[in-house]
C-alpha cells in the first residue's frame, strides 16, 4: 500500500500538517450560523439562535416570529449585525 499511495508517505504527511498549522485562524463570528427554533406556542412559535459548530447558543432571539421565514431572515440579519460588531471591537 505504501509503493502505490504517496499520501500515505510521514514526508507528505508532515508537509500537508506544516500547511495547515501555518494557516491563519478562523475567526469566530464566521463559524456561527443561525438555527431557528420552536419553541413557542402558537402564534408566534419560531425563534432563532446564533451557534458555533459545537457548543451552547451565543445569542438568541428575544422576538418571536409567526412563520419559519420570518425567524431566518431576522436571524441572519442578526449574525451580519453580531459579526461587524465583534470586528468593530478587535
Amino acid at each position: 500500500m505504501y509503493q502505490n499511495y504517496s499520501r500515505y508517505r510521514a514526508r507528505d504527511f508532515e508537509r500537508r500538517w506544516q500547511t495547515r498549522l501555518r494557516a491563519p485562524p478562523q475567526r469566530a463570528a464566521s463559524q456561527l450560523h443561525v438555527v431557528v427554533t420552536h419553541r413557542f406556542p402558537a402564534p408566534n412559535r419560531y425563534g432563532w439562535e446564533l451557534r458555533p459548530a459545537t457548543g451552547l447558543a451565543v445569542e438568541e432571539s428575544r422576538v418571536q416570529f409567526t412563520s419559519w421565514e420570518e425567524a431566518s431572515q431576522a436571524g441572519n440579519l442578526a449574525l451580519k449585525r453580531f459579526s461587524t460588531e465583534r470586528q468593530n471591537a478587535q
